[in-house]
């Protein structure tokens, strides 16, 4: 049943979203043209591509630790790393899409909360290699997972943070002072999210760029993507139904937009 309501979701998404020649804000139309729409593809992507391929045939089994909503399709706390690595890491596109926004952000200082098996740490971690990402990830298993395969990549510019993120979070964004970029994809639970953004607002600038996983994957994380836009830091915001970006330049109109992706 679950399922079917994302779907309608989905179909009115797509029948009441817009593409780039809808868009009348310079700014948003240059985002849009030169970031979400580029289909450029590099030698990163491939390397990705290649490590999910290896997941999507592993056999290992392991114990998963959730602090958050957990999963909508698979409850089992025994999970194969096949199974986790085909329900929850980023595909191809919207990985690649994390990347060109990393990129378009010129980020130094990169968080992510919700690390897995960490193939979109890995796209976070090579559009920039000279900037730092901090991940955070409540599953110890994961991590061990994780840290195999972001090594297997030769990525070192990265910290995974283990533990509750609101037991973690607060304190480690105390050590990092300023974030420049921040996928939110861990708890996926509306007053968790709603947190989560307020505190890294504190460590937030002029140019911070956010995204937001699964924002409708729930009646609560649909209602937690509404508090962000409405909120009077975020200026314009980018509904991808996937995802949603959000930007919170002051010298933009406050405009949200929902562009078919």
């Amino acid at each position: 049943m679950k399922h079917i309501k994302i779907l309608i979701k989905y179909i009115w998404y797509y029948i009441t979203s817009k593409n780039e020649h809808s868009v009348h804000s310079p700014f948003v139309y240059n985002f849009v043209t030169n970031v979400i729409y580029n289909k450029d593809i590099n030698e990163d992507f491939q390397k990705i591509k290649l490590l999910k391929k290896q997941l999507f045939k592993s056999k290992e089994k392991i114990k998963i630790v959730d602090f958050g909503a957990g999963s909508n399709i698979n409850r089992s706390k025994i999970r194969r790393i096949k199974d986790i690595a085909i329900n929850s890491a980023k595909n191809a596109k919207f990985g690649a899409l994390l990347y060109k926004i990393c990129q378009y952000s010129k980020a130094k200082n990169i968080l992510e909360l919700g690390t897995s098996l960490g193939i979109s740490t890995c796209y976070l971690a090579k559009a920039i290699p000279s900037s730092y990402v901090y991940s955070f990830e409540g599953c110890s298993e994961t991590i061990k997972q994780a840290k195999k395969n972001l090594a297997y990549l030769n990525i070192n510019n990265i910290s995974i943070v283990e533990g509750n993120f609101n037991l973690t979070l607060e304190k480690k964004l105390k050590k990092i002072k300023k974030i420049d970029f921040a996928f939110v994809d861990g708890n996926h639970q509306e007053k968790a999210t709603i947190k989560y953004f307020d505190l890294i607002l504190k460590h937030a600038h002029n140019d911070t760029i956010f995204v937001f996983d699964d924002i409708y994957w729930s009646k609560g994380m649909e209602n937690a993507w509404e508090h962000i836009k409405q909120h009077h830091k975020s200026t314009v915001t980018i509904d991808l139904f996937f995802l949603g970006i959000v930007f919170i330049k002051q010298e933009l109109s406050k405009e949200n937009f929902k562009i078919r992706f």
